[in-house]
């Protein structure tokens, strides 16, 4: 089979791109990233200024993300912190777009222009797409 043929027939899209979906698709994994490119480490940091993040939703939330090789958890004087893999660093872009997406097609007066392109240029920092 031709390779126009396999994309046609979404053989790769169901593999590839619905399972790198299915790996990012909590309602917190994105929150849970952001706050690790931010520096945050630790479970009660996660649930800061979210109250309806329940410690049930969050472990399951958290232990997903490791099954997905996203996120790796260590655990050093009865402590325990959560860092990013690799392959949960290479989502910095995906996280970047989706910020991009959502400031841009925002209906309504939320921020002024100068704010967004303030936040465009912090993430771009944060998320260390200049790589620096």
């Amino acid at each position: 089979m031709a390779l126009e043929e396999k994309l046609y027939a979404n053989q790769f899209e169901r593999n590839i791109v619905g399972s790198a979906i299915k790996s990012i698709s909590n309602k917190w994994t994105f929150y849970i990233l952001k706050d690790l490119f931010l520096g945050k480490k630790r479970f009660s940091q996660f649930q800061e200024n979210r109250p309806n993040l329940d410690n049930k939703s969050l472990a399951r939330c958290l232990k997903s993300m490791e099954n997905n090789n996203l996120i790796e958890k260590k655990i050093n004087n009865h402590e325990t912190e959560y860092f990013l893999t690799s392959k949960g660093m290479k989502l910095n872009r995906v996280l970047y777009e989706l910020i991009i997406f959502a400031l841009d097609t925002h209906e309504g007066d939320f921020y002024t222009d100068d704010e967004i392109t303030f936040i465009k240029e912090t993430y771009i920092d944060i998320l260390d797409l200049d790589g620096g």
